[in-house]
């Protein structure tokens, strides 16, 4: 479809997989998961507290129509509005939870942090969706919009309800809505989302403060049988008066009451009042009444659960925080700590998302924040820099950089598994420390972006590289750094290569040559020029490539690396010409016997070169080999280069119609996968293929 966004796309009768993308090129080939996992149930429980509300999720029903049989449809969108704290969150999760059956392919859940815009928040939660339902991380394409097609694909046709919470921005929502079938999309607004009712067709239903009768409801369903309440109606009165019907201030304030039920109501409500200015704009500013009630909690608890309150407000960013980060910033045993997670989270001041996993509310960070705590901020940052160091070397411990910049350094011993998991919790946590890092200028943000680039790479986790590499290479050049900084600039070129971006990953590569030479570090300077060879010969530039990678070889040689000599002969066998190409191929290949992946790249690229001697047969069998271990091992790039080289060699043998079909795979995945240089490549080798045919 092209012409006016928002048209009405239809599919009727029945379908399997369906695509929804615009401008496409060429065909589609839609891959569902291998081995599908039970449809997803990632929508939080809604509290046992619920209250009130039924109009505005009668109006949700009314806009949704669940259960409707309307054929295919735009997924429904309703956008829930209402002030911090005015229980948005709890009435999409109601009304999630009421509907379920009529949803049955999958609830899908995505916390969008209010306030910020962080590259690569929409994108991890579309990788959240589609690992839930089968696909494994490394088949997943690395761009948002890749992801985002890639979601709407699997989704169409289905029945999924989708509710996303805290969103700022209309672009944040798009990429998360489903494809069309009869699917229904709740969004809680943190800022005004006024866009997606012209992007998305949405309807918007706001909440208004609690009526007297709810608020007196909610507040008996808190205190539930810790305290009798009958003969204090006067003071609830008074108590719900001053909290303005604001969910969030009577829910601590109950709990107030539930955890210290010998005490009069009327001592809270004299307590609140004391807060004379604050509760006196009540009126006028709701979130200062939750303040005031904050203040008043935080006054009843122990001084234990008062100390870890504050710690949330030291607490890096707006993610999940674990145990055991919480027992590294207060310095105490996780077992105690948990004792006292639980009395935080009967207070209804944090929640615990999952196992060991912790959560609190922007107003809760920002008040516990007014408590201080200088050193538990810095306790956080080593946690989180410790860990991560340990679990990046673990991921690739022989990469040497860590070591051959912080001599000395002895990274703690982790299981590669374990790391990795560890890495992927805590991507988000990672990249608020390296934010805080930079902001400081600290030296542990050059260690930090060494550390987890392997992880970033493997994962195509490309923004978290851009930025935290970006970053890095900012704070070395101002602490005069030359080493860390052309490290972080050649480690942020990959980035932009994996973009698509080759001219930016080039000149990233040249800077970082320009520092490696600076200080005479012939391995990062023959790093960085083997980075440019390569992101040239993507580009399509042999002659660029085959001049730099010459270069490369030569260094690698002085060097006296094997390993290093075994890389640079193996790339620049795949540019140079035909029979000394294949010479260094060889090379390369008897020296890669211990390393399959290497291995099977090399003969792809010994399959390329007897391509253009002509040895048809000859070429095929290396390229097959090659193809079987890429595909079994998910190298989705190398596998399309494969592809590519298979292409190459029917069209020259002649056989244009083997050679389409290989061209189309290989378009497929640069399609999907986001490989936009390769792509293009692919494009103009499918236009020629059809004019020759």
């Amino acid at each position: 479809m092209t012409g006016d966004v928002g048209g009405d796309n239809r599919f009727d009768g029945e379908a399997e997989n369906v695509v929804q993308a615009r401008d496409i090129h060429g065909d589609v080939h839609f891959h569902a998961p291998e081995s599908p996992n039970p449809p997803p149930k990632q929508v939080p429980l809604p509290s046992r507290f619920f209250t009130n509300n039924e109009r505005q999720l009668a109006e949700i029903g009314e806009f949704l129509r669940p259960g409707a049989d309307s054929g295919q449809r735009p997924p429904g969108v309703v956008v829930v509005q209402g002030l911090p704290g005015s229980g948005k969150s709890e009435t999409a999760y109601q009304w999630a939870h009421d509907h379920r059956d009529h949803y049955p392919d999958g609830a899908f859940y995505a916390r969008l942090a209010a306030g910020t815009d962080e590259p690569g928040l929409v994108s991890e939660a579309l990788h959240q969706f589609l690992v839930a339902v089968g696909y494994k991380t490394a088949e997943l394409p690395a761009g948002l919009d890749a992801r985002s097609n890639l979601f709407r694909s699997w989704s169409s046709s289905k029945k999924v309800v989708v509710v996303i919470d805290d969103a700022i921005t209309a672009a944040q929502v798009v990429p998360l809505l489903p494809g069309e079938g009869n699917s229904a999309v709740l969004v809680t607004e943190a800022r005004s989302l006024s866009a997606l009712r012209v992007r998305a067709g949405a309807e918007f239903v706001p909440l208004d403060p609690l009526t007297d009768d709810a608020a007196r409801l909610l507040v008996s369903r808190i205190v539930g049988g810790a305290k009798d309440l009958s003969g204090e109606a006067d003071q609830v009165d008074r108590l719900i008066e001053l909290c303005e019907g604001q969910t969030i201030a009577l829910c601590v304030a109950a709990a107030e009451i539930a955890s210290s039920p010998a005490r009069p109501v009327a001592r809270l409500v004299r307590e609140l009042s004391k807060e004379g200015q604050l509760l006196g704009r009540l009126s006028r500013d709701a979130d200062l009444s939750v303040k005031a009630v904050f203040n008043t909690a935080v006054a009843r608890l122990d001084a234990e659960a008062r100390q870890l309150y504050a710690a949330f407000g030291q607490h890096p960013g707006a993610g999940e925080v674990s145990l055991a980060a919480l027992a590294a910033a207060v310095e105490h045993d996780e077992d105690d700590v948990r004792e006292v997670l639980d009395r935080l989270t009967s207070a209804h001041l944090i929640r615990e998302v999952a196992e060991d996993r912790y959560f609190a509310y922007s107003l809760v960070r920002e008040h516990a924040r007014e408590l201080g705590g200088s050193a538990v901020r810095e306790r956080f940052t080593e946690f989180y820099v410790r860990r991560a160091l340990a679990a990046g070397h673990a991921v690739r411990p022989n990469r040497g950089w860590l070591e051959a910049l912080w001599p000395g350094f002895e990274p703690e011993p982790v299981d590669v598994g374990e790391a990795r998991e560890w890495l992927a919790a805590e991507r988000a946590n990672l990249r608020a420390v390296a934010k805080r890092l930079h902001e400081t200028g600290s030296e542990q943000l050059c260690q930090l972006a060494v550390a987890l680039w392997p992880f970033q790479e493997q994962g195509k986790h490309i923004d978290d590289m851009d930025v935290i590499n970006g970053h890095a290479a900012d704070v070395a050049g101002h602490r005069g750094l030359t080493f860390a900084a052309g490290l972080a600039l050649i480690q942020r070129g990959f980035a932009f290569q994996a973009r698509g971006e080759s001219d930016k990953a080039a000149e990233l590569f040249a800077e970082g040559e320009e520092k490696a030479r600076a200080i005479s570090r012939d391995d990062l300077a023959a790093t960085a020029v083997e980075s440019l060879g390569i992101s040239l010969r993507n580009q399509g530039d042999r002659h660029g490539a085959r001049t730099a990678l010459e270069r490369n070889l030569e260094m690698a040689e002085r060097l006296a690396d094997p390993r290093r000599l075994a890389l640079a002969r193996m790339h620049l066998g795949s540019v140079a010409e035909a029979q000394r190409g294949e010479h260094l191929l060889d090379q390369a290949l008897a020296e890669f016997a211990a390393e399959p992946y290497n291995a099977a790249k090399t003969r792809m690229w010994r399959g390329r070169r007897r391509t253009e001697q002509e040895r048809y047969d000859d070429a095929k069998a290396d390229l097959g080999a090659a193809l079987e271990y890429m595909t079994a091992h998910a190298h989705h790039f190398d596998r399309a280069q494969v592809l590519v080289g298979l292409g190459d060699n029917a069209c020259a043998a002649g056989d244009s119609e083997a050679a389409q079909e290989h061209y189309l795979e290989a378009a497929t995945i640069c399609r999907t996968r986001g490989f936009a240089e390769l792509g293009e490549q692919v494009r103009v080798r499918l236009d020629q293929s059809s004019k020759d045919s």
